[in-house]
């Protein structure tokens, strides 16, 4: 195995290729495991040294060979590491998070980071290349690591405010079930819940693109614009829109223009994890305005959204969430 493959790899900018290959060794014996953990171990400790990890390994392979090829480097490692880390105790700092992991043999090589925003929750969260997202109630994220490789891919399912961080040589991507997100460096929310009839994406700050499954760049919004790609349709419309009635579930509150009833029941459901269902089909398609507050009492949002017309029954069950009818 060419050990800048692997180097290649910890530093997060080896090819799907390469990381396939380097995949491939590992698995097909436990001494290359075992080697990979131990190499993996001194990278960890010598983060800023990699080019002399590089000569020190190929100086420690060509001296071993035989039964007590394993031995042996492990020896000489555990000396060349000594060195480095007088010389650059700094690269333990850095790559503490990935020393703790090469202490474990079932280590991941490649491992997907996977974050859930429970019913009724937001959930906050850094990216390895400092990107925040905000993650909305209901909605999930994933990530491979090492994340920092020449495309920064993540997927999402439901809803998420993303701040992406700059980086011209590795571009960011969001991928939805229906459409992806070329970012340029910019903040835009995305609603793109797997059960919704559509995805919204509302530009805030940049400038995205929104492309196809099969990699068309179908359009790139300004600030100010939102596209709405209705699934059963494959229709795409973009639109100029009051970016804070997108934005606003990030304070904790969510406005609404003339929408669905149905629509609104659906946003209820995830913001106070129950279950709606309008009995009466005929209020499904009736369109209503106003604001939900997080941090009031559900049957009070009923309250002041429903109209004097419309009444609601709120039933309790047991290890299930609560059911609301409304007629």
């Amino acid at each position: 195995m060419d050990y800048s493959l692997i180097n290649k790899y910890l530093r997060g900018i080896a090819t799907e290729k390469e990381v396939g290959e380097i995949f491939m060794w590992i698995k097909s014996s436990s001494s290359n495991k075992s080697e990979f953990l131990k190499y993996k171990q001194a990278w960890a400790l010598t983060a800023k040294s990699n080019k002399n990890l590089d000569i020190a390994w190929t100086k420690v392979q060509r001296q071993t060979t035989g039964k007590n090829r394993t031995r042996f480097l492990l020896q000489n490692m555990m000396k060349y590491a000594a060195i480095f880390i007088v010389i650059l105790g700094v690269g333990m700092v850095l790559q503490h998070v990935l020393t703790e992991r090469s202490s474990h043999e079932n280590l991941a090589y490649l491992e997907t980071v996977k974050i859930d925003a429970p019913l009724g929750q937001i959930t906050n969260i850094n990216l390895p290349d400092g990107t925040t997202v905000v993650l909305n109630s209901g909605s999930t994220l994933s990530y491979n690591i090492p994340f920092l490789n020449s495309v920064r891919n993540v997927k999402l399912e439901g809803e998420a405010y993303f701040a992406v961080a700059k980086d011209s040589e590795h571009l960011f991507i969001v991928e939805t079930q229906s459409v992806d997100l070329k970012v340029y460096g910019t903040s835009f929310n995305v609603e793109a819940y797997p059960e919704d009839k559509h995805v919204n994406t509302t530009l805030v700050e940049g400038s995205l693109g929104v492309i196809s499954k099969k990699g068309e760049e179908m359009v790139r919004l300004v600030p100010g614009e939102n596209a709405k790609y209705e699934k059963n349709l494959a229709k795409l419309t973009v639109s100029e829109v009051d970016i804070a009635l997108y934005m606003s579930w990030k304070e904790g509150f969510v406005s609404f223009r003339n929408e669905r009833l149905e629509d609104i029941a659906t946003k209820i459901e995830r913001m106070y994890d129950v279950e709606i269902i309008i009995r009466n089909k005929k209020l499904r398609d009736e369109l209503y305005s106003g604001t939900i507050l997080r941090n009031k009492p559900l049957n009070q949002i009923l309250e002041i959204l429903l109209t004097a017309s419309i009444k609601y029954e709120i039933v309790t069950r047991a290890d299930q969430s609560r059911l609301i009818y409304w007629d």
